[in-house]
């Protein structure tokens, strides 16, 4: 048994490694599979798909193995069991008679099944327990440092204008690698729109983590400061609920559209509404029978790419805060769409610093101020009237290589 348990334990846990991703390429697959259709790659995912279910196949079979190994031993065990049983009625048959031999036979067959099962089901019950250990092992992962309290706490009201100022940062990934952000100085008065264009790994993105604070104290050198209070001194509860964020692909939860705009209920359904109508949603949501409460399909795929973002942007218009980023948020959506969320951030967030990390230069073409970032550093800071000229080469460059 206890050969037995080593080896099952070790393929059970490759069993579950190896079916992993069967389930996420197969749900993938059902996601994508107009484009998989539209570029002809049938062949190719059914191929993919095919050699994952073969790894997971190996190992499984491997499984098989081992219990047919177990089995059989087992088996041999309780032959040797009711022979011995046998052998010892035959020696003892004087002082036996029949029907005693015949129930003791009987009981030890019995007994023999019963002890194959319970010893089956005791190896079962510890190769299930893998399952149990991964829980085990999630619920250990060490928590963010600092969640909910650190130093000092700000005012209730902060931020109150939005400023947001950065001095000499600087921002690592992991302590061992090169800086992602190096010897970053930045001041964005309140209300200001600030632009943010670069190559892909130039830093745009690591801005944003650096004012989440997504990496851990040890990689940071710096400071960032918001309405004058340093960030890395405040809980990251507090910081990041203050801040608003439209993420680059839009983000939506299982659940109702009510909820995915509201979780956590501070608002009415009117403001619901008017959340809706700003992002002119609101005639088909209104069409719908369940309204505020359809359900929401997994990664929102009862909406068009375009209506999901747009859902985020209603969701960042209900929010009350003094600072907005955007990270890209009309990467994937047509002109059309493009221009309609240009117009509501206009509109909308007219109160709100707004930083937004951009791919096409006419996103950011209304900016106060332009960060142009290269290889980490601010190569380039001034007006898009100032920037954009035809003599800025390096703004030429960026250009080209996102049209690629």
């Amino acid at each position: 048994r206890r050969f037995y348990l080593k080896t099952s334990r070790a393929v059970k846990r490759l069993d579950s490694v190896t079916r992993s991703p069967i389930y996420a390429l197969f749900s993938s697959s059902l996601n994508g599979l107009m484009t998989i259709r539209a570029f002809n790659m049938e062949n190719n995912f059914v191929n993919l798909f095919i050699d994952k279910v073969n790894a997971n196949t190996r190992v499984f079979f491997i499984f098989i193995c081992s219990n047919r190994w177990f089995g059989f031993r087992l088996d041999l065990m309780t032959c040797c069991l009711t022979l011995l049983t046998a052998i010892l009625c035959v020696a003892l048959r004087k002082n036996m008679d029949p029907s005693s031999v015949a129930l003791g036979l009987s009981y030890c067959i019995s007994l023999t099944t019963l002890f194959q099962w319970g010893v089956r089901q005791s190896a079962e019950t510890e190769n299930y327990m893998t399952s149990a250990e991964r829980i085990d092992e999630y619920s250990h992962i060490p928590s963010e440092s600092g969640f909910y309290k650190e130093e000092s706490e700000p005012p209730i009201n902060w931020p109150f204008e939005g400023r947001i100022q950065f001095e000499n940062y600087k921002l690592k990934y992991r302590p061992e690698l090169e800086p992602v952000l190096k010897s970053i100085n930045l001041e964005i008065l309140p209300r200001n729109k600030i632009g943010i264009i670069g190559r892909t790994g130039a830093g745009k993105s690591s801005i944003f983590q650096a004012l989440f604070r997504l990496t851990d104290k040890s990689t940071i050198d710096g400071k960032i400061f918001i309405d004058g209070i340093d960030i890395s001194k405040i809980s990251l509860n507090n910081l990041r609920s203050i801040l608003n964020i439209i993420p680059q692909s839009p983000i939506l939860f299982s659940n109702t559209l009510r909820y995915n705009l509201d979780p956590f209920r501070h608002y009415t359904d009117e403001q619901l509404w008017n959340a809706l109508e700003a992002v002119q949603l609101k005639p088909k949501i209104d069409k719908l029978k369940d309204k505020l409460h359809i359900q929401i399909a997994e990664y929102g795929n009862n909406f068009s790419v375009g209506e999901c973002q747009l859902i985020c942007v209603a969701r960042a218009i209900l929010k009350p805060s003094k600072i907005l980023l955007i990270d890209e948020a009309t990467a994937h959506v047509d002109t059309q769409t493009d221009q309609l969320i240009q117009q509501i951030l206009r509109e909308k967030f007219i109160d709100q610093t707004i930083l937004t990390i951009a791919h096409r230069l006419n996103t950011v073409m209304n900016s106060d101020k332009i960060v142009v970032m290269n290889d980490g550093i601010i190569a380039q800071y001034g007006t898009p009237t100032d920037l954009f000229t035809p003599q800025n080469q390096l703004l030429t460059d960026i250009d080209n290589d996102n049209k690629l």
